[in-house]
């Protein structure tokens, strides 16, 4: 599924490298060498949406290209390419209603992550003409690939937006899959601190042996193979943001290290006497029960206090579920145009196999599975057999009693009731973990009644209680379930 994009650029062999990466990813390329000839294009067709465009152009500023459509909420976006010692009139371009900046060399990665950021804000900015909420004008511009309208969500953004432009540390937490990078990358770009470097370091992915040079650099010679010299990620990011994912796998040592840097803002590199200055915000990120690594000894209470000034918390997809059908839209849209695929629908069915689903892995799970989807089956609506085998077979199990539909050859309605209630029974007598009383209570019945129930069920009581030790006395029924029967 093609879209429009104009790029603008004076120089022509610039515009072919950049032309040829585009139209690989589908995007139908329209050129022009300077603002004037820009304005003509857009003056005869303005269905484009995006515009990619030199900041200095022989003509003009690339902003000036924003007056063509200054009256329509679908304006394209406008994102600038300036080079390395421009970045104050890349700030400029923003604030004149740029949506993002490119600093020359950038590779297709960069461009890709551009495009997607533009084409997700666009959207949101012609809803913001229709005077949507607050915190949806911050999410237009500062998290547009944070999906979804559940109130742990939108708590979740607003207290992004209320600590963004501060430099306190933010503690992370939640599940692997739940989105803590773009929770960070979100907050470094809705600070002050957006024009200078976010750095991201996954603390659970360097050797012990190597920490301590990735976080504060070592100079030549301080150990076998140090043969030059090197800043570490935090002198890198001075100025700016650090993202320390993983933080709670960080060795005790290490941790010790990491707390004098917050207490005193400097760093000594390894085999270095000397101390660097830094200017850097904080950012961490755990799926860790720090309390309780505290309290195991295996977290510097400390230290845990210095990362946690402000709290925030990602919930896990199984919590938010009605963000599901919206999350699945955006990961449909957003994998037909990285992969040049026009899957166009979805059937109710499959998305109601997926909000069953608990995500163990969370949204990054669901998005993986949507993309496979839209890999393999290319065009059209998404249905049952497309699902992945794992995600079928497991919508057929679902915890509690469904609704026995009745099969074409029919059904003898005794055995299904009696299938039916002993069913329930066994699960009532699980969860009261054999107490009849209390089972009778979470059936709204006495304890007498259950008594005989079981008894001309025949139904037993076996020592391990667990849901599979129970052997049903009464005869096995085969009835379809509503998922058994849209999602096997």
């Amino acid at each position: 599924m093609s879209r429009n994009i104009l790029i603008v650029e004076d120089e022509p062999q610039v515009r072919k490298i950049i032309k040829a990466q585009l139209t690989r990813r589908h995007w139908n390329v329209t050129e022009a060498g300077c603002c004037r000839e820009a304005e003509a294009i857009l003056a005869d067709e303005n269905t484009f949406e995006v515009i990619l465009c030199d900041l200095n152009l022989p003509d003009g500023m690339a902003w000036q290209l924003l007056d063509q459509s200054s009256e329509r909420t679908d304006q394209p976006a406008l994102i600038v390419i300036t080079g390395a010692g421009l970045i104050d009139n890349a700030i400029t371009a923003l604030r004149h209603g740029a949506s993002d900046f490119l600093q020359k060399p950038f590779t297709g990665a960069q461009l890709d992550d551009a495009l997607v950021r533009a084409c997700t804000r666009r959207p949101l900015r012609a809803a913001m003409a229709q005077k949507i909420e607050p915190i949806e004008h911050w999410r237009c511009e500062n998290a547009p690939r944070f999906l979804g309208t559940h109130p742990k969500i939108l708590d979740m953004l607003k207290m992004m937006q209320s600590v963004a432009d501060t430099s306190a540390s933010v503690l992370i937490t939640g599940e692997s899959g739940t989105g803590k990078e773009l929770v960070a990358r979100a907050l470094h770009a809705a600070s002050d601190r957006r024009m200078n470097p976010l750095v991201t370091l996954n603390c659970a992915a360097i050797p012990d042996a190597l920490i301590e040079s990735e976080l504060f650099g070592h100079v030549r010679g301080a150990f076998t193979g140090a043969t030059e010299a090197r800043r570490g990620h935090f002198v890198a990011a001075h100025t700016g943001s650090i993202f320390l994912d993983e933080v709670g796998d960080l060795p005790l040592a290490m941790q010790t290290k990491l707390l004098r840097v917050l207490q005193e803002k400097e760093v000594v590199p390894v085999g270095q006497s000397s101390t660097v200055p830094i200017d850097t915000r904080i950012i961490a990120a755990t799926n860790v029960d720090l309390e309780q690594a505290v309290a195991d000894g295996k977290f510097r209470e400390d230290l845990y206090y210095r990362l946690n000034v402000i709290p925030i918390e990602v919930p896990a997809l199984r919590d938010h579920r009605s963000d599901i059908p919206s999350l699945v839209d955006g990961f449909i849209e957003r994998h037909n145009k990285r992969i040049g695929r026009s899957v166009s629908r979805i059937d109710a069915d499959v998305l109601d196999c997926l909000e069953q689903h608990d995500w163990p892995g969370n949204v990054r799970e669901l998005e993986n599975a949507v993309e496979r989807m839209v890999v393999l089956k290319g065009d059209g609506e998404l249905k049952v057999s497309d699902l992945p085998e794992s995600l079928r077979r497991a919508s057929t199990r679902i915890t509690g009693p469904s609704v026995p539909l009745v099969p074409a050859e029919g059904i003898k309605l005794r055995d299904a009731v009696e299938g039916f209630e002993a069913n329930l029974i066994e699960q009532a007598l699980v969860g009261a973990n054999g107490n009849k009383a209390k089972a009778a209570r979470l059936l709204n019945v006495s304890r007498t009644t259950l008594i005989e129930k079981i008894k001309r069920m025949n139904l037993s009581l076996p020592d391990d209680l667990s849901p599979e030790s129970f052997a049903p006395k009464s005869k096995p029924i085969s009835v379809a379930t509503p998922f058994g029967a849209s999602c096997a």
